[in-house]
C-alpha cells in the first residue's frame, strides 16, 4: 500500500479512479523519474471536488513527461499566515532535497509558496543544485526550462495577495468585534455559539461542571483545590481529560468566559514577526467609552471575571518574593512516579510516570498534588533518605564502568556543559553570529538577485567579506570544541571525585547526565512502614543500559 493512501482516500478518490490514474500502488524508479506533489487549500469551505480535479490534471502532466507520482502531500492550512508552519509542504521539499524524486509538482504557484520571490528563489536554488525542478502545471511552468524569472513574479504576486488577504481578515474580525461578535475558534468550556452568530450561551452539557468550577474559585478554592475537587466529583474536561490548575486558571481567566469579547496580543519574533502563539489570557475589549463590549451570557458575569482574576493574581508564591532557597535536594527533576494507574482509559495499568515534586522533607508526585488523589493516589517518601540511596548507588555505577566505555566520554561532555558555562556561552555568541552572518548572506542575495538593488561588484565585495567571516566563525568553533579537554573527567575515578567535591547543584547535574529521559521510577511501598530497602523499589534508567 502507498504511504500516501489515507490521503488521496480522503481527498475522495475510490479504488478504482485511483487504479485509473496510477495512484494505486506505490511506484520505484530512479529519482528522476519520480515526481512529489503537493496540494493545498485553506479552508475547509473549498471543495474536494476542485482539489481532485487539479491531482487529475497533475497525474495526466506526468504521464506524458515520462514521470510517476512516488507521493502527495495535502494539508489544510492558510498560506497568508506567514507564522503558519506547513509540515507537509516542509515534507514535499524535503524529499526533492534529500533525492528521493527530482520533480516537486503543483497545480499552481499560489498554491506553492506565498512568502515571495526571495523564499521561492533560495528554494529554486536549492533544487538547481541537485539538478531538480519545480513544475506548476496549470502555468505550464518548469523551472528547469527558464522558467525561473515567471515564477518569481508569479510568487511574488502570490506574496501581495496573501497580504491583502490577511489585511482584509483582520479588518474584518475587528469590526465584527467592534460590532459584539465573539471572533473564531470554539468557545471555551461552558459555552456554546450558534454557527454564524458570533454570540456565545451556555452550553446545556457543560455549563454545570463550568459553574461549579467559577463557584469554587469564588468561594476561595485556590486552583489546585479547585482541579481536585472537580476531578473528585467526577467532572471531567471538554477532551474526557481529568482537571489540572493549569487548565482552570486559563478557564477562568478567558474574557468570553464572562460572555466579555476578548482581545489577544499574538507573540512575536525578534524582528517583529508574528508566532503562532498568543500573550497570556487576553483582556476585555473596551468601546471608545471605556464601557467593556458584550456578545452574549457566560458562565459567570464581567463583576466574577474580574473578582476570579484577582483572586488568582493575588495568590504570589512567597517563595518568589523572598528569592529562591538554595538546592536542597538532590532528586529533583529525575525522580518518577511508578504508582500504576490507569493513564489511557484502557482498564490496563502502568507507571504514572509523573515528576516527583519535593516539598517538606519529602518527594511526591506532582500528578497527584495537582489533578488530585482520584486521578493518582501518587508516591511519598523522605528526601533524606532516598537521596542518600541514590548517591550511594550513583557512585557504585560510576564505578562498575570500565574506563573505556563510551558511556564515561558521554557523561564527562555533559558535565563540561553544566561546569563550564563560560565556555558554553562563547560558543552559544560565536553561533548566533555565525546565523547572523548566514541571514545577512542570503539578504544580499536578495537584494542583487531578486529586487536589483545592489550593483553586481558591490554584491561580491560584500558577500565575500560575509563568506570570510562565516568560515573564521567556523573554524573558532571548532578550534573550541577542541579546547573543550574531556580528558580530566573522562576517568571514573575523576567522575567519582567530581561527585565527592560537588554541591548539591552541582551533584544534581552529574546524576542527570548520567540518566536517560525517563530519570528514576520510584514504586510504591507495599504498606505504612515498609522495611523494604528504599534501592529496591528504584528503577534507575541509566543511559550506559541503553545498548544493553
Amino acid at each position: 500500500m502507498r504511504e500516501d493512501h489515507a490521503t488521496l482516500a480522503g481527498l475522495g478518490f475510490d479504488a478504482r479512479e485511483l487504479e485509473a490514474l496510477g495512484l494505486d500502488e506505490p511506484v520505484t524508479a530512479e529519482p528522476s523519474g519520480l515526481m512529489e506533489v503537493y496540494l493545498r487549500r485553506s479552508s475547509r469551505k473549498e471543495d474536494l471536488a476542485t482539489l481532485r480535479e487539479q491531482l487529475r490534471e497533475i497525474v495526466h502532466w506526468a504521464a506524458a513527461n515520462g514521470v510517476r507520482i512516488r507521493h502527495v502531500w495535502f494539508e489544510q492550512l492558510s498560506a497568508s499566515k506567514s507564522h503558519v508552519r506547513r509540515r507537509e509542504f516542509e515534507k514535499a521539499t524535503q524529499a526533492i532535497v534529500d533525492g528521493r524524486s527530482k520533480t516537486l509538482g503543483v497545480w499552481k504557484t499560489d498554491r506553492f509558496d506565498r512568502r515571495g520571490m526571495g523564499a521561492v528563489g533560495r528554494m529554486l536554488d536549492e533544487f538547481d543544485r541537485r539538478d531538480a525542478r519545480l513544475v506548476s502545471v496549470s502555468e505550464g511552468l518548469d523551472s528547469s526550462r527558464g522558467g525561473r524569472l515567471v515564477f518569481a513574479v508569479l510568487s511574488e504576486r502570490a506574496r501581495e495577495e496573501a497580504k491583502d488577504i490577511a489585511r482584509r481578515v483582520k479588518v474584518g474580525h475587528d469590526a465584527h468585534k467592534a460590532e459584539g461578535r465573539r471572533g473564531t475558534g470554539r468557545p471555551p468550556f461552558g459555552l456554546h455559539s450558534p454557527p454564524g452568530s458570533g454570540k456565545v450561551q451556555p452550553h446545556a452539557d457543560e455549563y454545570g461542571t463550568a459553574r461549579r468550577l467559577a463557584e469554587l474559585l469564588l468561594d476561595g478554592c485556590t486552583t489546585r483545590q479547585t482541579a481536585h475537587r472537580l476531578n473528585e466529583e467526577g467532572h471531567r474536561t471538554r477532551s474526557g481529560a481529568t482537571w489540572s490548575p493549569t487548565a482552570v486558571s486559563k478557564l477562568a481567566q478567558s474574557p468570553l468566559f464572562a460572555g466579555m469579547v476578548p482581545v489577544r496580543r499574538r507573540r512575536t519574533d525578534e524582528y517583529g514577526n508574528q508566532l503562532d502563539s498568543w500573550a497570556g489570557y487576553g483582556e476585555p475589549l473596551r468601546d471608545g467609552g471605556d464601557q467593556i463590549v458584550l456578545c452574549g451570557a457566560g458562565v459567570i458575569t464581567p463583576a466574577e471575571w474580574f473578582e476570579i482574576k484577582g483572586l488568582i493574581a493575588g495568590r504570589i508564591d512567597e517563595r518568589w518574593l523572598t528569592g529562591q532557597p538554595g538546592a536542597k535536594y538532590l532528586g529533583a527533576g529525575s525522580y518518577r512516579c511508578g504508582r500504576p494507574r490507569d493513564k489511557h482509559g484502557t482498564g490496563q495499568p502502568e507507571p504514572c510516570g509523573g515528576p516527583m515534586s519535593h516539598r517538606g522533607g519529602r518527594y511526591g508526585c506532582s500528578v497527584r498534588q495537582t489533578r488530585g488523589r482520584s486521578v493518582c493516589a501518587g508516591v511519598v517518601t523522605l528526601a533524606g533518605r532516598i537521596d542518600h540511596a541514590v548517591g550511594q548507588a550513583w557512585v557504585d555505577h560510576i564505578r562498575a564502568l570500565d574506563p573505556d566505555d563510551p558511556v564515561v566520554a558521554e557523561v564527562a561532555r555533559r558535565w563540561l556543559g553544566f561546569a563550564d558555562p563560560r565556555t558554553q556561552a562563547r560558543k552559544t555568541e560565536m553561533q548566533q553570529a555565525l546565523e547572523s552572518a548566514r541571514k545577512r548572506v542570503r539578504r544580499l542575495e536578495d537584494d542583487f538577485y531578486v529586487y536589483g538593488k545592489i550593483e553586481e561588484a558591490r554584491f561580491e565585495e560584500l558577500s565575500e567579506g560575509q563568506r570570510v567571516l562565516i568560515g573564521n566563525l567556523t573554524e573558532s568553533l571548532e578550534a573550541l570544541d577542541a579546547e573543550s579537554v574531556l580528558a580530566p573527567l573522562r576517568g571514573v575515578g575523576a567522575l567519582r571525585e567530581a561527585w565527592e567535591t560537588a554541591d548539591m547543584v552541582d551533584k544534581r547535574m552529574l546524576l542527570q547526565c548520567t540518566l536517560g529521559e525517563n530519570g528514576i521510577t520510584v514504586r510504591p511501598a507495599a504498606r505504612q512502614g515498609d522495611p523494604t530497602p528504599i534501592l529496591e523499589r528504584l528503577d534507575f534508567d541509566w543511559i550506559s543500559n541503553r545498548g544493553a
